[in-house]
């Protein structure tokens, strides 16, 4: 999965498609600095591998 996120709109693309399988339009940031958190649930486990969070001038730089 990959998260596109700008400004309070956020896009969720799937196995490296080029379109959105979920598009939100209006998330409700107040300031868009900060952290960022991975969040499962109460008494569930989670589990990620890979994860790598990159600035989107940070990817447009590192792109072929």
């Amino acid at each position: 999965m990959r998260i596109v996120v700008r400004g309070s709109r956020a896009e969720l693309h799937v196995n490296e498609a080029t379109q959105p399988a979920l598009v939100v339009t209006n998330m409700k940031v107040t300031d868009p600095s900060g952290g960022l958190a991975l969040w499962i649930g109460s008494g569930t486990e989670g589990y990620f591998t890979n994860l790598r969070v990159t600035r989107a001038d940070d990817a447009a730089a590192a792109q072929p």
